[in-house]
């Protein structure tokens, strides 16, 4: 199994349960398990996307290969709404890391490519893995976040996300 970090965010309709239901689908990936998730953070949104957003992250430790996942991962956004051309999204998923694995291949882009550069990335992935450290810059989690000079406000949650089940009933 493949430690993997993703992100989650929303900022169109009710971003909650947006929030809740990718999470549901994380944890029926096949060959995979949802781990833990991160408390939900609102953001500020970076750049001209709307805004505000809800996001959080999410591991989940998989044996489906880095390129399946992604497809995975683009094909529940579409299932959740996401319109990809516009910069508000319903549904926002990013593949962040794949265990230390660094894959640049065909629109593959591991570790994300910007996640050292957003709080509203680093200030959940901290919550989760503060010591897990970034195969290309070498630095853990809580040490890229403690540097970090982005300014845009990230406020964390006191009522948490719970993953959406079949039926509609949430577990606990």
């Amino acid at each position: 199994m493949v430690e993997t970090y993703i992100g989650i965010g929303s900022n169109l309709g009710d971003r909650r349960d947006f929030c809740a239901r990718a999470l549901g689908l994380l944890g029926m990936l096949p060959h995979s398990q949802l781990v833990r998730h991160s408390s939900a953070y609102e953001t500020e949104p970076v750049g001209d996307v709307g805004g505000p957003f809800l996001n959080l992250v999410a591991r989940v430790d998989t044996e489906l290969p880095a390129w399946r996942l992604l497809l995975i991962l683009k094909e529940t956004e579409r299932g959740l709404g996401r319109d990809r051309p516009s910069g508000s999204r319903t549904m926002d998923l990013d593949l962040l890391f794949y265990g230390d694995q660094v894959i640049q291949h065909d629109g593959l882009d591991i570790p994300h490519p910007r996640l050292h550069e957003r709080r509203f990335v680093l200030a959940p992935l901290a919550e989760l893995a503060p010591a897990f450290r970034h195969p290309v810059l070498g630095e853990t989690v809580a040490s890229l976040l403690a540097a970090l000079r982005d300014p845009h406000a990230v406020r964390r949650l006191e009522e948490p996300v719970v993953p959406w089940t079949p039926g509609g009933a949430c577990r606990t």
